[in-house]
């Protein structure tokens, strides 16, 4: 039994959307009702939106930084040398 936990691989996944994917995937494999074929294959799918959803956050980590460093950047100097984590500006 075939079982399709995302969207068309030619699509842009958005987080939203593998998160989703990704908890579909775990609640069947906890159902434990798969046979060993198809609970490898949710896995497989699992791990690609596991993935996917990495890769978002890790966009977005660099997105934050790059912002936060521009803040910092023309931020007044009653701030001090440092931004909030510690890390020099």
């Amino acid at each position: 039994m075939e079982q399709g936990y995302g969207p068309p691989e030619e699509t842009v996944v958005t987080f939203e959307d593998a998160l989703a994917c990704l908890e579909a995937v775990v609640a069947n494999l906890e159902q434990g009702e798969m046979t060993l074929a198809e609970s490898l294959e949710a896995f497989r799918e699992g791990i690609k939106n596991l993935s996917i959803c990495v890769g978002h956050l890790d966009a977005f980590e660099s997105q934050v930084e790059v912002l936060l460093s521009e803040y910092y950047a023309s931020a007044p100097s009653w701030l001090g040398g440092a931004d909030p984590g510690g890390r020099p500006r």
